[in-house]
């Protein structure tokens, strides 16, 4: 699937026709536009986008559960990406609290797929991680750091993984922990070796993570998570990097606010058929300006 820019006309029947338009060539913003993926030479850097302009941001989903083989999803493809409106993560205020809505029609709505495409055998999101849990407080001090994509760094914070990894390896050692650090690898290299294996290999009880959506799964298998950037989708149930520098414990969230965080979630994850077909305007929470744009039959 090409990478890059398309204008979005709600009344088409297709998200993307022809080839996407180079960055030098977008002019038009009185238009929204949808991004798909996150190839440098397709894109304005992140957070630097001419003012006004209006994006959507398709790429891998918040929970990566969704792409975990299972009944609804036997070839483990990426059937599921998270959408977002003019930003990276779910959206926040200035102070960095989450203000994505809790609306459990899109919980619903993604409870139906699954339970479609896995013949009822899966009928709730969570049974995709065993049911969500309290997670456990921090007792080992034994940290699993978590290493985006080299261009993540590049691209997304302007820095390299080893300068990030050096700053984080130091604040740990100061804190009294030990670390055991997880390459990110391919995609399947990852069928069997998943996050919450590696959290059980290393006998991990936190994990630290920048960009990573592999915070989400440790977030949901009980462990607490640490994370230095407000674009990580686990974002809302970590505890900040500057929170933990200034010495305060890592937060062990409960199920409940967990489960809250999900919902928040799904009002963001689409399946493919719905990003292909423009089906999601009509129910996205920010879509509100493309659905009156709607014409009416």
């Amino acid at each position: 699937m090409p990478w890059g820019y398309w204008k979005i006309d709600p009344n088409s029947i297709c998200a993307r026709h022809g080839a996407p338009i180079p960055v030098s060539q977008i002019v038009d913003h009185s238009v929204d536009y949808l991004l798909v993926g996150c190839e440098p030479n397709t894109m304005y850097k992140p957070g630097l986008e001419p003012q006004g302009f209006r994006w959507w941001w398709w790429d891998n989903s918040f929970l990566p559960h969704l792409r975990y083989p299972t009944a609804a999803n036997p070839t483990a493809d990426k059937f599921w990406s998270r959408l977002t409106y003019c930003g990276w993560g779910l959206p926040h205020d200035t102070e960095g609290v989450c203000t994505a809505p809790v609306m459990q029609s899109h919980r619903d709505r993604i409870n139906q797929r699954l339970s479609a495409r896995s013949n009822s055998q899966i009928t709730e999101i969570s049974q995709l991680w065993g049911g969500t849990q309290d997670q456990r407080p921090v007792h080992k001090r034994h940290a699993l750091i978590l290493l985006s994509s080299r261009r993540n760094y590049k691209n997304f914070y302007d820095t390299t993984p080893e300068i990030w990894l050096q700053n984080i390896i130091s604040v740990l050692a100061d804190e009294g922990y030990t670390w055991t650090v997880r390459d990110k690898p391919g995609p399947q290299a990852r069928l069997g070796n998943q996050i919450t294996d590696a959290i059980a290999d290393a006998g991990c009880d936190l994990v630290i993570a920048n960009h990573s959506a592999g915070a989400s799964e440790a977030a949901l298998c009980g462990v607490p998570v640490v994370t230095t950037s407000p674009w990580n989708p686990a974002r809302p149930v970590s505890t900040t990097w500057e929170d933990f520098c200034a010495g305060v414990e890592p937060h062990a969230f409960k199920a409940k606010q967990l489960d809250r965080w999900v919902t928040q979630c799904c009002a963001y994850t689409y399946h493919r058929e719905e990003l292909d077909m423009l089906s999601w305007v009509a129910v996205h929470p920010e879509a509100g300006h493309l659905r009156a744009q709607l014409t009416e039959e």
